[in-house]
């Protein structure tokens, strides 16, 4: 009896347990087609297409684990990313749950809020993390 109540126990803590975060790996296909999607769409508007900065990527990867850890999709401490970027302009969209990212891109050209973000001309420097289905897209000055 005492075994079969200490593995409920034990079973019922497990559940409440932390979601494990997957291991995101460094420039993964996904994140490096979606940076080539979006520049594309910024060169047919006239921008300069952006450059990847490991540090924007650091920042990037750190709020996509805190959205899959909380299993939502937000834009918590967005002006503390701008802060540790170090720039005064910084735009930031989030996704979650696109299989590709033509549909992901395609989905934020069709916001008006994001599609201004993609087509920010005072940013150069983009990080883009993908973890999970949660996808963040933060690009600075």
């Amino acid at each position: 009896m005492k075994s079969a109540t200490i593995l409920l126990i034990l079973l019922a803590l497990s559940a409440c347990a932390a979601k494990p975060v997957p291991v995101p790996a460094e420039n993964s296909d996904y994140s490096q087609a979606l940076l080539q999607r979006i520049n594309r769409y910024r060169l047919e508007h006239g921008l300069n297409p952006l450059r990847p900065d490991p540090g924007l990527a650091r920042l990037a990867r750190s709020h996509c684990i805190d959205m899959f850890q909380r299993q939502k999709i937000n834009h918590r401490h967005f002006k503390d990313r701008r802060e540790q970027a170090g720039s005064r302009v910084c735009v930031e969209n989030v996704g979650w749950n696109y299989v590709s990212p033509l549909q992901l891109v395609d989905g934020w050209r069709g916001s008006r809020g994001h599609n201004r973000n993609l087509l920010e001309d005072r940013i150069n420097r983009v990080g883009i993390a993908e973890i999970g289905r949660y996808v963040t897209y933060f690009a600075c000055d």
